[in-house]
């Protein structure tokens, strides 16, 4: 028996928990309500979207729930914050809050985007301790094209030094205030006969008026607020919060430990109780992925190809379309998708300038999404997969979208009852908030 697509909507969407899960049994089974510890297929999945900013493989799912080895999620965490990955998808986040943008209001220009992007994933991939990444940052002069980390004087909307002060104490301080506008009242730009290029040095004047000098505020009077920085944004991207005050303090003391490190940060908190929670009411909060890494997942599922542009091209930047949406450096360079999921225009470096909710025209678009149809129809069609009788394509399909199997009453769904068709069981998985959330 087969039924119409119509159909299919009405009863999928009674066969949903209110919650938006694939089903009532499977709540009970993976996903530990009320606060319990989640399955290894959740943790799994959890421990690649917030390291790599990617859902793992099958291959990859089964390979750790199957391991028998006590220290498996310490040794996966530990594989995962070495890979590419993890220094691709945390460069993006730190280009959000640095503003890496080559267009107005913040005006980088490619040239500089680029080396200053590179430079930033370096970093992370050798782990620099905070303190030296921000020394760096506000010691360092020279061509914004030669010496990649003066752009972070140069990243802001207004070059007066109060708007100097507001972007490097949004990034440093996570306060936008000009109260610190004495300390930038010597740094000027000059260029040079290069396109685009520009010298950052200091003009004459006292020597408590530097970047220099509000580091040493960074590493006096400031030192909590700045050390508690990089704790409280591991804290909002993970758990979409600040964290309190107790909490901080326990994090602070891990990332101080560390060498102010972010690897060791990021074991700390998924070692925790807290991080290996089932979602849910008093548990483990849910987080829409990131726009950039929810293009990255429906892309490597079915194939597709990106289309990225920039809105004011000075000049037209080209990427191909196989390029990782996490790894487009340039904020301004976007795509119809990136825009309506939320990603930051890259103007403030603010937390809230990412915008993960779940809004009526992203549900439009994922429902009704023509190119999505196309695509779902086009991964299904392949011919290894058409060769699979239609309960093991259920089974790969749940592999592929939620990183786990179908438990038995949805697999008795699916294929005994209702014998619906893969394209539709696809669409059906891709519009459930297992998937297009991090739980």
């Amino acid at each position: 028996m087969t039924i119409s697509r119509r159909a299919f909507l009405a009863s999928a969407s009674a066969f949903s928990i209110m919650e938006g899960l694939a089903s009532a049994a499977a709540d009970k089974r993976i996903f530990a309500p009320n606060g319990g510890q989640a399955a290894d297929f959740l943790i799994c999945r959890r421990l690649y979207l917030d390291i790599c900013g990617r859902i793992p493989t099958p291959e990859e799912v089964t390979e750790y729930v199957s391991s028998r080895d006590i220290k498996k999620r310490e040794k996966l965490v530990d594989a995962l914050l070495e890979s590419d990955d993890f220094a691709d998808y945390y460069a993006m986040r730190y280009c959000d809050f640095l503003r890496v943008k080559s267009e107005f209001p913040i005006n980088l220009w490619p040239n500089a985007v680029y080396v200053y992007h590179h430079w930033i994933r370096e970093t992370i991939k050798n782990d620099m301790p905070w303190n030296e990444f921000a020394r760096t940052l506000l010691y360092s002069r020279g061509s914004n094209f030669r010496v990649p980390q003066v752009n972070f004087l140069r990243a802001a909307a207004s070059h007066t030094p109060e708007g100097l002060s507001k972007a490097v104490s949004t990034s440093l301080l996570l306060e936008p205030t000009d109260k610190y506008a004495k300390f930038f009242s010597r740094v000027r730009w000059k260029k040079t006969r290069e396109w685009k290029e520009e010298i950052v040095y200091l003009d004459d004047g006292p020597a408590d008026a530097t970047p220099e000098a509000f580091m040493a505020q960074l590493e006096g009077p400031l030192a909590p607020q700045f050390v508690a920085t990089p704790v409280q944004r591991v804290h909002w991207w993970i758990y979409n919060t600040l964290a309190p005050k107790a909490k901080c303090e326990k994090w602070v003391n891990a990332f101080r430990n560390g060498g102010y490190r972010l690897k060791p940060l990021l074991r700390h908190v998924f070692a925790q109780t807290e991080y290996r929670q089932g979602p849910g009411k008093g548990g483990f909060p849910a987080r829409r992925m990131d726009a950039e890494v929810l293009d990255d997942v429906l892309c490597t599922l079915t194939g597709s190809r990106r289309d990225f542009g920039s809105i004011a091209p000075e000049p037209y930047s080209f990427l191909p379309p196989t390029r990782k949406s996490v790894l487009v450096e340039d904020g301004s360079i976007s795509s119809a998708f990136l825009i309506l999921f939320g990603r930051p225009a890259r103007d403030s470096g603010l937390l809230t300038e990412r915008d993960n909710r779940i809004k009526a025209k992203q549900r439009l678009y994922l429902y009704n999404s023509s190119k999505l149809w196309r695509d779902l129809g086009r991964m299904v069609g392949q011919s290894d997969f058409k060769a699979l009788s239609h309960a093991d394509q259920i089974r790969n399909l749940y592999m592929r979208f939620l990183s786990r199997p179908p438990v038995k009453d949805e697999l008795f769904y699916f294929d005994q009852k209702n014998n619906i068709n893969a394209r539709d069981v696809a669409w059906f998985l891709l519009n459930s908030r297992e998937f297009l959330y991090r739980i």
